[in-house]
């Protein structure tokens, strides 16, 4: 971490005279604040305060008031921001803002257990004293439209114009990409000038969707990068009169995923997923100990109700706790051919998850199959949905899932049972406030609830 006289020359030189420090609460939607040059240096090393309540709120900013950590006082008090000052940049648009990550502390400065980035470097710190570092990244899709935000809510976020020359659910489809690309430019101009390593991105399967790809780092930094990046695409849909929509179901047909690819690599580079030609014995543990963890681990992939409207057979998201080489229907699609591709695709995550506690359930289930030395089950070596009525399915509604969570015992010993508990009661309010509040609970399809509740904060 940089010292306070670097800070300054570095923020000479980047002409930075306000700082945008960025956080995300449990449920993953971006909180922070804009600090002055002399407020930001003063707050050094420790950070600016916060109310609580940016940890510990729903998606609507509302505090959790009937259920409770021991982080929290009981008159609502402050936590800190405390900035990682090796993830400060300059904002490339702005002349004089910079944007710096932070985790969330108490105002002694003392880590948070429900603070989500601390949770993902504690995980991978412990791999990390078993002689791994980890290789993550993931693939962002998202729904543009033409509509400006102001002119979507008018609508009811209902019908509203794609960015596309189809409307058939293709994919690749160059002609709908040649649509989507003067969006996509200024998203990539904005990406290059934060230095943020993107690879490809592409049209994708639902109308007007885009997918945008990134090369992999470690599990922090991965996690910090969609972060930004759907800030990114949020502030240039803002600036271009345009919207932009995470939800993991919009409409009917394909829904945004949130895919992660992962690997492990020893400390003197040699993959660690790989051996005599052939998939490793950690790798099939760590394959073992995700699904066993997998049905747990639904709930911190589909945080949302509207996350679970996209857990349908044949479109698109695993339904069942499988693994298959290049299998993109089972759970974990498994890619062992080479050394240097060996890697874990994980196809649950909805394009809401909070990139951090995806990752750190991802870890937790492979350090948890690893510690135990779980048997790997037999391949999926048929197509994913479909299947027999006797093949266990994943939970598939916001309350099923935080059950199987609650019983999930090696997800509880690693992400902790303080942080399962009150992950698990936050859910359980979001279920609450959806049968109380929106009035069409049988709804087949995404409702005006959750439109109103998602569809910009996400």
């Amino acid at each position: 971490m940089m010292d306070e006289p670097t800070i300054e020359e570095w923020m000479d030189r980047h002409h930075v005279e306000v700082v945008r420090t960025h956080a995300t609460g449990l449920d993953g939607h971006a909180v922070g604040k804009y600090l002055r040059r002399p407020k930001f240096l003063k707050s050094l090393p420790n950070g600016h305060a916060i109310a609580d309540m940016a940890l510990a709120g729903d998606y609507t900013g509302f505090p959790h008031m009937t259920i409770w950590h021991e982080m929290r006082n009981g008159q609502f008090g402050d936590i800190l921001m405390r900035p990682d000052m090796d993830t400060i940049i300059s904002d490339g648009t702005d002349p004089d803002l910079g944007h710096v990550v932070c985790d969330f502390t108490t105002v002694e400065g003392e880590a948070l257990s429900l603070c989500p980035r601390t949770m993902l470097r504690r995980i991978t710190d412990e791999i990390g004293e078993l002689g791994y570092d980890v290789k993550a990244t993931f693939e962002l899709e998202f729904f543009i439209y033409k509509d400006s935000f102001e002119n979507a809510r008018r609508k009811g976020y209902q019908n509203l114009t794609p960015l596309t020359a189809s409307q058939s659910s293709n994919i690749y489809m160059l002609r709908n990409a040649h649509n989507v690309k003067p969006f996509m430019d200024e998203v990539l101009k904005r990406l290059n000038w934060q230095k943020f390593d993107w690879e490809s991105w592409s049209d994708e399967g639902g109308v007007s969707q885009a997918e945008l790809n990134f090369f992999p780092a470690n599990p922090v930094k991965a996690a910090d990068t969609i972060v930004r990046a759907r800030q990114v695409i949020y502030e240039v849909a803002v600036d271009m009169d345009m919207s932009v929509s995470f939800m993991p179901q919009m409409q009917p047909g394909y829904g945004s995923g949130l895919h992660v690819h992962h690997s492990l690599v020893a400390k003197d580079g040699a993959p660690a997923f790989y051996q005599d030609g052939q998939r490793s014995e950690l790798m099939n543990e760590w394959i073992a100990g995700i699904l066993k963890t997998m049905p747990g681990s639904v709930s911190l992939m589909c945080p949302s109700i509207n996350a679970y409207r996209r857990m349908q057979e044949f479109t698109a998201p695993p339904v069942t706790a499988t693994w298959g080489e290049e299998n993109k229907t089972a759970g974990l699609r498994v890619i062992s051919r080479s050394a240097n591709l060996a890697r874990i695709e994980h196809r649950l995550p909805g394009g809401d998850a909070n990139p951090y506690l995806v990752l750190a359930s991802i870890l937790a289930g492979g350090l948890a199959g690893h510690r135990n030395h779980l048997p790997i089950p037999p391949e999926l070596t048929v197509v994913g949905w479909g299947l027999p009525d006797d093949v266990p399915r994943l939970p598939n509604t916001l309350l099923s899932a935080a059950d199987a969570l609650s019983d999930d015992e090696l997800l509880r010993e690693i992400l902790r049972t303080d942080f399962v508990d009150y992950w698990i009661d936050s859910r359980k309010l979001e279920w609450l406030n959806y049968h109380s509040e929106c009035g069409d609970t049988e709804s087949q399809g995404a409702t005006d609830w959750e439109f109103q509740r998602y569809f910009e904060l996400m």
